[in-house]
């Protein structure tokens, strides 16, 4: 570990070059009310001081959880790195407890977030005190640092001790498997990001150089990935991320999201398929799902007479778009179905994803593949594309699918505007960076920057129907002139 001084937070003021405005302890939490769940102030179990701050629930709904937070002023005259550090103790607990922190600006914008479950670190069971850390980087535009955590489900989780740690200016040079790590990291970035131009790097190199010293860990350096994804953040890249590598493990072997694709038959023969966003680069979870798409288009089409097809999208918040574009196939028919681009040695280049044959894929590769296609009776079947502000990413790819196809239309509101292609790279710590890499464009070659607009914009009627399927179906039923 690093060598640090600690900033403890009593009732006297600090100032230091990181000149800490307010104190942290454990009266001044603002903890927000939730069923199922209490809290209070621990004079008997408790790490130091007089109490900890004790959060229990022995029965909630699944999903819920117990937020606490306090804001604590700062005023930082350079950049530098900051490790706020709390100790946290278990009894029970079924899903997690965590720490978080938000940095704000002065016109009260999030500048910077940090949490331990994107660092790989999940609290549960029972464990006695332990020290956890959470790193950040700060600037002079930071005002103040919104610090806090949450049990989720139930059993009990004591908080205390809260600290931030300034890192020793006279610290060594990082350890050669830090130094490894940031130029993998760095290197991807500079190779593939479709914003690399829009970073002044020279800076950001002399900035990554000077707070990782002393850094002698990956898990130390996270915050150095963690940093240059903000900086991608502040030139408008809003997509790229990073997978901890418990959740790219997860989305190895299985799909990551419980949501199923769902069929049915709406009034007046039209079929609805309704596709969620698929989570998962397993192969044989992959053409699982493709296939219970096509298995529910055909199980519509050979019953009835479709007069037209309703496709949701408005839930699809995205992932690997593969297994939903071969889904879909007998909808967006065969051939090339949008575009990928990007800038090479100043050339862009494109590349084609298509539908062919019960296969999806990108360029000359097939990536996921039906077994046994369904084809349409009706190719010329009208086809109407639900897209709403949760449908983004690989979703947004999806919808862009239909765009060019004839008798295809878009209903609802405007996409999540997450248009660009991520590609994933492998971490050396097992992680995955997701790295927006390309700009978007449909089949005809018409490109998204941003969010996807529908060609027919749909106003919530506010008597409980569902206006998209409305205004969708009365086209849908609407002869062709």
């Amino acid at each position: 570990m690093s060598t640090t001084k600690s900033v403890i937070f009593t009732t006297l003021a600090v100032c230091l070059a990181l000149t800490v405005q307010s104190q942290i302890n454990n009266s001044n939490w603002k903890v927000k009310p939730v069923e199922g769940y209490s809290y209070t102030y621990d004079n008997e179990i408790k790490h130091s001081g007089s109490s900890s701050l004790k959060l229990t629930s022995k029965g909630n709904k699944a999903g819920s959880y117990m937020p606490f937070s306090q804001v604590v002023p700062v005023t930082v005259e350079h950049l530098k790195r900051i490790v706020v550090t709390a100790y946290i103790k278990c009894a029970d607990v079924q899903t997690e407890s965590t720490l978080w922190c938000q940095i704000w600006d002065e016109n009260d914008k999030m500048i910077g977030f940090q949490n331990l479950g994107a660092t790989g670190v999940k609290i549960y069971g029972t464990s006695d005190w332990k020290k956890y850390s959470m790193t950040l980087v700060v600037n002079a535009r930071a005002r103040k640092l919104l610090l806090g955590g949450y049990l989720s489900g139930t059993g009990t989780a004591w908080f205390d001790d809260f600290r931030i740690e300034e890192p020793d200016g006279n610290a060594g040079p990082p350890s050669a498997t830090v130094t490894n790590y940031i130029k993998e990291f760095t290197g991807i970035v500079k190779q593939n990001s479709i914003f690399v131009d829009s970073l002044n790097w020279t800076l950001l190199d002399k900035d990554i150089a000077g707070f990782s010293r002393g850094l002698q860990t990956v898990a130390e350096a996270r915050f150095v990935a963690d940093y240059l994804i903000q900086q991608l953040r502040a030139v408008g890249d809003n997509h790229s991320f990073i997978q901890n590598k418990v959740v790219a493990e997860q989305y190895r072997k299985s799909n990551s999201n419980p949501e199923k694709p769902l069929a049915k038959l709406l009034p007046g023969n039209i079929g609805y398929i309704s596709v969620p966003g698929f989570g998962s680069t397993n192969a044989a979870v992959s053409v699982q799902f493709a296939t219970d798409i096509q298995d529910m288009i055909r199980e519509l089409d050979s019953k009835s007479k479709i007069n037209g097809w309703v496709v949701d999208l408005r839930g699809n918040t995205g992932g690997n778009m593969y297994p939903m574009i071969a889904g879909l196939g007998p909808l967006t028919g065969e051939g090339t179905l949008g575009h990928f681009i990007k800038m090479v040695d100043k050339r862009e280049l494109t590349t084609a994803w298509f539908y062919k044959k019960g296969g999806s894929g990108a360029g000359s590769g097939t990536i996921v593949k039906v077994l046994k296609p369904y084809k349409l009776k009706n190719k010329a079947s009208k086809v109407a594309v639900l897209i709403g502000p949760k449908t983004s990413s690989s979703g947004e790819m999806t919808a862009i699918s239909f765009i060019g196809k004839k008798s295809s239309r878009l209903f609802g509101t405007s996409s999540g505007g997450y248009t660009t292609g991520n590609v994933s790279f492998s971490l050396s710590d097992g992680s995955n960076l997701l790295l927006a890499s390309s700009y978007t464009a449909d089949r005809n070659m018409k490109r998204y920057r941003k969010k996807i607009n529908p060609d027919e914009v749909v106003k919530p009627v506010g008597d409980g129907t569902d206006g998209d399927v409305k205004a969708a179906s009365a086209w849908l039923l609407t002869p062709v002139k």
